[in-house]
């Protein structure tokens, strides 16, 4: 049995071979995380459970970001499809961030749509951590992130306890989670 946790994308990126391969895999399954990771089934699932989203689409050539940016505006999130963070992801706050962003990060393939966002500027980013049991909450944690959102997960300055969270944010939270 594997548990494939700690340690950012890559644990992501191998627990699908490994399932298919046959390991039993303890804790979030291979089909859960592909449901985090993949954009569409992501924001199917936020819909479904009347959970707002920034809008968002997914591009496989600029013409389409273009499109976007014209109905939603700068500033942008744009990442691969496939990533919930990481340094693959930039954002852009005019066209020629995103041209730029795009012509060197990026790969536009239809295989491998990249998906742009509306930016919610000064918004805060918070992480839940949960184990869960049978759809229950055993034991969760609440973190903050000291910068705005937008910065990749492994070069944030997180603090646990929240410290500027109101408490009825706190229970949203634990209410989306459950």
């Amino acid at each position: 049995m594997l548990f494939v946790s700690v340690g950012g994308q890559r644990p992501n990126n191998l627990v699908g071979v490994l399932g298919t391969a046959g390991f039993p895999i303890l804790g979030t399954t291979p089909v859960n995380i592909d449901r985090a990771e993949d954009r569409n089934k992501f924001s199917a699932l936020l819909d479904k459970l009347n959970i707002l989203q920034p809008k968002w689409t997914s591009f496989t050539d600029m013409k389409q970001a273009i499109k976007f940016t014209k109905t939603e505006s700068f500033p942008v999130l744009v990442r691969p499809s496939y990533v919930l963070s990481g340094a693959a992801m930039r954002v852009c706050y005019a066209k020629r961030q995103l041209n730029d962003f795009i012509n060197k990060a990026a790969v536009l393939s239809p295989a491998h749509p990249v998906t742009i966002s509306k930016y919610i500027e000064n918004a805060k980013e918070l992480e839940f951590d949960a184990v869960a049991q049978n759809g229950k909450l055993m034991i969760y944690g609440i973190s903050e992130h000291v910068e705005n959102a937008g910065v990749h997960s492994g070069d944030a300055t997180i603090v646990y306890p929240t410290q500027r969270v109101y408490a009825s944010t706190e229970f949203q939270l634990r209410k989306i989670a459950k």
